[in-house]
């Protein structure tokens, strides 16, 4: 039990936000539920959502190949989340965690509030990188308006659920993996 406290110790600064938003979205859902009639089968959603995952991992990858800021933004990220050495159990709960809270905060809450291109900025606003990776913020941006537009399409927040799931699970594993390769002893 203790290291499950000491876990939340140092997860719970860096990620508090995006949970007291996604509890502020549930509430807020609660009071005011989705307004969309949901239109396509749930097969179809969470396919629709590994497509969309696979999508904008492979843009990620390409922004950090072509972008310096982009780069510059993961590097940060990396470092900042790099003391967390993460286990494969707590990348996954945490995955789960912040892409529900936040999905139920932007598209569950705010997108009937403020529409499509208010939450997606609002969404890319709450995602800051310094000004000298500004492009990450622009990806996350970007990555709300499809999300967004997936809620309105589908009439269900599963697709933008499973998808940003995905994406931050790929994400902290492949945190995993560059903080295992840079603890290894290097032969000389």
């Amino acid at each position: 039990m203790p290291l499950v406290f000491a876990f939340f110790r140092r997860v719970l600064p860096l990620f508090a936000p995006s949970l007291l938003l996604g509890l502020l979205g549930g509430v807020l859902l609660l009071l005011r539920p989705l307004p969309y009639k949901r239109q396509a089968d749930i097969v179809i959603i969470v396919a629709l959502g590994v497509v969309l995952a696979i999508a904008l991992v492979v843009g990620a990858r390409v922004l950090e190949r072509l972008l310096p800021s982009y780069r510059f933004a993961q590097q940060q990220m990396e470092r900042a989340l790099r003391p967390l050495r993460l286990t494969r159990l707590q990348a996954l709960l945490l995955a789960a965690v912040t892409s529900v809270a936040e999905e139920l905060f932007f598209r569950g809450a705010l997108l009937s509030l403020i529409g499509v291109w208010g939450q997606a900025l609002a969404f890319g606003l709450l995602h800051p990188a310094t000004r000298r990776g500004w492009s990450y913020s622009a990806y996350t941006a970007v990555a709300g308006l499809i999300f967004g537009y997936t809620t309105l399409l589908t009439g269900s927040l599963w697709a933008a659920v499973v998808a940003h799931f995905l994406i931050n699970t790929q994400g902290f594993f492949e945190l995993r993996r560059r903080s295992k390769r840079l603890s290894q002893p290097r032969n000389s």
